[in-house]
């Protein structure tokens, strides 16, 4: 396996009087949400069905297909395009450009809570920033990887996935959503 991160965290310094703390906050949630979403692309090498990763991307069922590994965001099995990840005819994503993939999470806050998990794609880089936090519920976006594309005889695609794969997790703290492997 290989990993490697993609962009950097700047720690805020310590404010030397008391009057200064609530820009250290500011800047230390700011570097927690950096910490959170700092992308990790690496490259893993599957030898049989057991290694592959959950809720990442893989080869479909042609050249141009693609499919999301089955996996789990608080216990909630994603769609795509209305399709559950695990039904027995896998749902795919069809790529004629570069191809963006993230995880939407539509929580809502009652007895119990629930949660609304979708696969979404996009010709864009942009993972969309979610909403605001309320009483009710919150919306949250996790990147899972993008599917590099390049015209020719054949056409090449290439499948970077952003993080290491696994059954995935998201609650909300105030104003900041935290997403964490279960």
């Amino acid at each position: 396996m290989k990993f490697r991160l993609q962009g950097s965290v700047t720690i805020p310094k310590r404010p030397s009087t008391v009057g200064g703390l609530i820009g250290w906050a500011r800047g230390v949630n700011k570097t927690l949400q950096e910490l959170r979403d700092r992308k990790i692309v690496g490259s893993i090498a599957m030898k049989n069905r057991l290694s592959q990763l959950k809720l990442t991307i893989k080869q479909g069922t042609a050249e141009n297909k693609f499919q999301i590994i089955p996996g789990t965001v608080n216990s909630e099995m994603p769609t795509l395009n209305t399709i559950p990840l695990d039904a027995e005819t896998k749902p795919e994503i069809t790529v004629t450009a570069d191809t963006w993939v993230w995880v939407k999470c539509v929580g809502t806050f009652g007895s119990p809570d629930s949660y609304v998990v979708t696969i979404e794609t996009s010709a864009t880089e942009d993972v969309p920033s979610g909403t605001d936090i309320t009483s009710t519920g919150f919306t949250s976006f996790r990147g899972l990887g993008r599917v590099n594309f390049t015209a020719g005889s054949p056409n090449t695609f290439e499948i970077i996935n952003v993080y290491s794969g696994g059954d995935l997790g998201v609650d909300s703290y105030g104003s900041v959503n935290h997403w964490w492997k279960q």
